[in-house]
């Protein structure tokens, strides 16, 4: 996670039953479009960098939260 740039305290470094991260993206999808549909439907914390990519974690504490990457 820090060769990348990641924070420290990155969602993808939560060792722990129910919470964690993934960033993803739908090869051949309008990321944007996908970006609309994860917002509606995903309880739990998303970034959004549509359209490179799209992360969704789960936070204790802090169940839904959303950010822009850019």
């Amino acid at each position: 996670n820090k060769q990348v740039g990641g924070a420290s305290n990155s969602e993808h470094l939560y060792n722990m039953t129910g919470v964690g991260a993934i960033d993803f993206f739908v090869k051949d999808a309008d990321m944007l479009e996908v970006q609309d549909y994860v917002d509606k439907t995903w309880p739990f914390s998303c970034g959004y960098a549509a359209p490179e990519f799209i992360h969704i974690g789960m936070r204790l504490g802090r169940p839904k939260v959303r950010w822009d990457y850019k």
